[in-house]
Formats: C-alpha cells, structure tokens, sequence
C-alpha cells in the first residue's frame, strides 16, 4: 500500500475588473500528462495557517496581489485527490476561494525556487467563456462552470464539491 503525505492547499479565483480570471501555467505531476497546463494561484497551507491566510499569502507570493485573508469569505469550492512528484505521494484537499483585484498585473513577491526553475511557466488573465471553450487541461476541472455565478456575485451556500480529474 502506498504512503501518501496528506498535503491541504489554498487556492484564489482572482477575478479582473473585465471578469477575467488569472490561471498559471505549470507542468502538472503524476497522473496527469506530463504537459503545460493551467492552474490557479495558490499552495500549501503552513502550520498555524488558516485556510484564507494561505490563500492571502500564497495570491501575494504568486501574483503580488495584497488579499486580506478575513475579506475572503467562505471557501466557494474544494476539490481532492492522490498526485505523486519524484517518487513522493501526496493526497491534496483543495479550498478555494474567490476575489476581485483592481488590475491585471502579475509581479510574483516570493517564488519558490522551484516555481522560478521549472514548475511557473507564465500566466494568462481567461475569460469564463475562453475557460469553456478551451480544450487545454485547466485545474480545477469544472472551474468554467463555477465561474458565471460568482462573478454574477453569487456565492454558493456550501462550498461547490468539484471533480478530481476530468
């Protein structure tokens, strides 16, 4: 039986002012296919981290947007699942959050040296239309179709239980 790290994470839906939504570009690990895909800012939740205050921290590190954790709200999403990297296997709850900044601007504060090596491959700010449309692998699957309603400014009542994989 395989040992897996249980890994939680903090992710953001950063919402542009023309409804445009910021997705990374990384290559993402064991059991997707090896190649570019898109996700959205976020991590590892640290010790003594509430899930906002890794998101907050985490959307600053990776974008140099200032988010104030307590003005997040409730977690609009989760998604879980196993992934492996370099031999280690990881089981990841994800929580994410949504957030209006005032600009498309994208000036990482903090990348780790892993992001700045091999796993950041660029950005791009999608519009919910161009995310439904789009036949490239986006993280969390789903996102698309959350997405109309919380830019409506619509939250949902629990958190929208999205899939794993597609």
């Amino acid at each position: 039986m395989t040992t897996r790290t249980q890994r939680p994470t903090a992710r953001v839906i950063l919402a542009a002012p023309d409804d445009r939504v910021l997705l990374l570009r990384f290559v993402p690990p064991d059991p997707w296919p090896s190649e570019p895909a898109w996700h959205l800012p976020g991590g590892g939740i640290e010790a003594g981290e509430t899930p906002a205050q890794a998101a907050a921290r985490e959307a600053l590190e990776e974008t140099g947007h200032v988010l104030d954790p307590s003005a997040l709200g409730r977690p609009v999403a989760t998604n879980e699942g196993p992934w492996s990297h370099q031999g280690r296997h990881f089981y990841t709850v994800h929580t994410y959050f949504f957030a209006r900044v005032q600009s498309c601007t994208v000036t990482p504060t903090a990348l780790e040296e892993y992001e700045r090596a091999e796993a950041l491959l660029g950005n791009r700010w999608w519009s919910a239309a161009e995310l439904a449309a789009t036949d490239e692998l986006v993280f969390p699957p789903g996102l698309a179709a959350l997405l109309p309603g919380l830019l409506a400014g619509e939250r949902p009542a629990t958190p929208a239980r999205l899939r794993w994989t597609r």
